[in-house]
């Protein structure tokens, strides 16, 4: 068998090294197309990142509002502030209430002796809590109407 093998293909070895050069250049050429596509990402990124800087530099980004238009924000932002502010208040008071009620039931297997002493502190840490939440919410109002107040003065002035 071997015999027959070498007559149909010769042990000639002409033309290999073509063959493997061509190869070489293929690989070389496809790393290079993938480098290319990588680095032309990456430079459209850069040029998109620059644009949007200049946009904004240049006020494009948001159109300067006409004092009326800013003062219906700033009521808007007003009301937003005011109903975050209560949402807010709620969740820190209802996750203070849950620790109380969780300390509460944790202090059951206590003593007598300590138990009174442990439920005395978590109530004192609720409303401590409780303070803060609310002492949290009034600074909130308090901003939002100054911002509100601003707003206001600077619609009246430009009338």
């Amino acid at each position: 068998m071997y015999l027959v093998m070498t007559r149909r293909f010769p042990l000639n070895d002409r033309g290999a090294s073509l063959i493997e050069y061509a190869m070489i250049v293929a690989l070389i050429a496809l790393g290079s197309l993938g480098l290319v596509a990588n680095v032309g990402n990456s430079t459209s990124e850069s040029f998109q990142t620059t644009a949007d800087s200049f946009a904004s530099a240049e006020g494009l980004a948001e159109p300067e509002l006409t004092p009326e238009e800013k003062w219906d924000k700033a009521q808007e932002d007003y009301k937003q502030a005011i109903a975050d502010a209560k949402a807010q208040k709620t969740a820190d008071i209802a996750s203070a209430k849950a620790d109380y009620q969780a300390a509460l039931q944790a202090n059951k297997s206590l003593p007598k002796s300590e138990k009174k002493a442990a439920n005395a502190s978590a109530k004192s840490d609720y409303n401590a809590a409780k303070k803060t939440a609310n002492d949290t919410y009034k600074g909130a109002v308090q901003a939002a109407k100054d911002a509100k107040s601003s707003a206001k003065a600077e619609y009246k002035a430009s009338k």
